[in-house]
């Protein structure tokens, strides 16, 4: 057995700023919080990711960007995007770095399934936008899982994803981070990668105190050889490396060009060590679970109360949404009905408009050739409140514990800006249930029907809203 096959070592880290601001221009604006840069997306590039890029570290560490952030780096940070464009570069057989996410960083498991298909195909597509080739893996949003998400994972041609060891069911492996063989349902399979926990979290949460890299590669990494596996793998938040905690962009730099070799490690990506040795050992994943200790994922799906919190306004506010996606969908799929056109399939390609690889028109000629310019012009705008629906789930939504916080208002304001360009395209009112909706979302002192009023205000949306 070769070296290579003995002993690997895979830093990932996964790097996400969810998008904020106005919904409908993109425009972020300041964030007085991020002082002294403009807002969080420069503070992250300038604190972590341009010292990461400069340093090199992409191209000894397999990771992902959420499509958002990438988008962003492309438009306001071209030197530093360019450096990670290049590093994906450069394995065989079609492998790289980098891999894919879901398009609007949503917790998958709790979607419906037409909309986790087209999370994971506009993500898919974001990927081949960016990095000019088919992704081998896909990046979980907080590594949360399902078996439906894996099938449908599967089906879009994704060959492995990468979770912890918690979320693999009776995990007794001792042959280290894989890839294993996922059990799917009509003889489906995806590879697995499992992380190693304990060693993760040091990394994520304790890395100031490791004593450098040196240290930390002698008398942990070292050591852990003996059972750990033919590969480890460190899986990891990207901003870790200098935003969470300054200067470790240098402990990883050091880490993955000298200090795992001297601890017996040769560095690899995970695409290329998939390439190289098939799944085996087949795994069942523990369903609707994610890298954290929530049961049924309740931090994003209902919240939960506790002694020092409560924050059951997410599930409410995730009601609410669901009650706007409804609407959006039924305009949506009478609109194409008609026609003879199946609206969720034709949605799952409107990626390539969405990221500026294919112009409306080109779209419109090859999915509406019955329609007219003023029913394709309908088209076009009920396709951006499904964009905008979808923005409604993204994980930030429901991350933070305050209703009052800046990714459950930026999520309101998608909701109102959605139905407005709907009531703009169809004539018909279709927020007569958000107000009242929201108006038993209530969390720290406010209600959600106050933040709907002022996005309402501040976007001067044409929405009209009783009570």
């Amino acid at each position: 057995m070769s070296k290579f096959e003995r002993s690997c070592l895979c830093v990932y880290g996964h790097f996400n700023q969810p998008p904020r601001g106005n919904p409908l221009t993109g425009d972020i604006g300041t964030e007085p919080e991020a002082a002294p840069y403009v807002n969080w997306n420069e503070k992250v590039t300038e604190s972590s990711i341009r010292p990461n890029a400069e340093a090199g570290n992409f191209k000894r560490i397999s990771f992902s960007f959420s499509p958002a952030l990438l988008n962003w780096l492309e438009q306001h940070a071209v030197p530093t995007y360019q450096i990670i464009q290049e590093s994906d570069q450069g394995t065989a057989e079609g492998a790289g770095h980098a891999l894919a996410t879901a398009y609007h960083h949503s917790i998958l498991p709790l979607a419906r399934r037409r909309d986790k298909r087209t999370q994971i195909k506009w993500g898919m597509a974001a990927f081949e936008h960016h990095f000019g080739r088919r992704p081998l893996g896909f990046w979980l949003p907080e590594m949360a899982v399902d078996t439906e998400t894996l099938a449908l994972l599967a089906e879009s041609g994704i060959q492995y994803t990468v979770l912890a060891r918690k979320q693999i069911r009776g995990w007794t492996q001792a042959v280290g981070a894989g890839p294993y063989a996922a059990v799917l349902p009509q003889g489906q399979r995806i590879g697995v990668f499992v992380r190693d926990d304990g060693l993760s979290s040091e990394i994520s949460f304790n890395i100031h105190n490791l004593g450098g890299a040196g240290h930390w590669g002698r008398e942990v990494l070292g050591p852990a050889r003996k059972h750990l596996g033919p590969l480890l793998l460190l899986a990891t938040a990207g901003e870790t490396f200098g935003h969470h905690f300054a200067g470790e962009e240098q402990f990883l730099y050091w880490l993955v060009n000298y200090e795992a070799r001297s601890a017996g490690y040769e560095i690899v990506t995970l695409d290329e060590f998939f390439v190289k040795h098939a799944p085996s050992n087949r795994v069942e994943v523990e369903e609707r679970s994610s890298w954290s200790d929530q049961p049924g994922l309740a931090h994003w799906a209902t919240g939960r109360v506790d002694a020092k919190t409560d924050t059951t306004w997410k599930g409410g506010l995730r009601r609410a949404f669901d009650n706007v996606s409804s609407e959006l969908d039924r305009v949506y799929e009478e609109t194409l009905r008609p026609h003879g056109l199946d609206p969720w399939a034709m949605r799952d390609q409107y990626g390539a408009v969405l990221l500026g690889d294919m112009a409306f028109e080109e779209f419109a000629e090859q999915y509406l050739t019955d329609f007219k310019k003023q029913a394709r012009e309908q088209v076009q705008t009920l396709l951006k409140t499904q964009e905008l629906a979808q923005r409604m789930y993204g994980s930030g939504t429901f991350t933070d514990n305050h209703l009052d916080s800046g990714q459950p208002r930026y999520a309101i304001a998608c909701a109102a800006a959605a139905l407005s360009l709907a009531q703009q395209a169809t004539g018909r009112d279709l927020a007569e249930r958000l107000l009242p909706d929201l108006a038993v979302v209530t969390g720290n002192g406010v209600t959600g029907d106050a933040i709907l009023r002022s996005v309402v205000e501040e976007l001067e949306l044409d929405l009209q809203l009783a009570g």
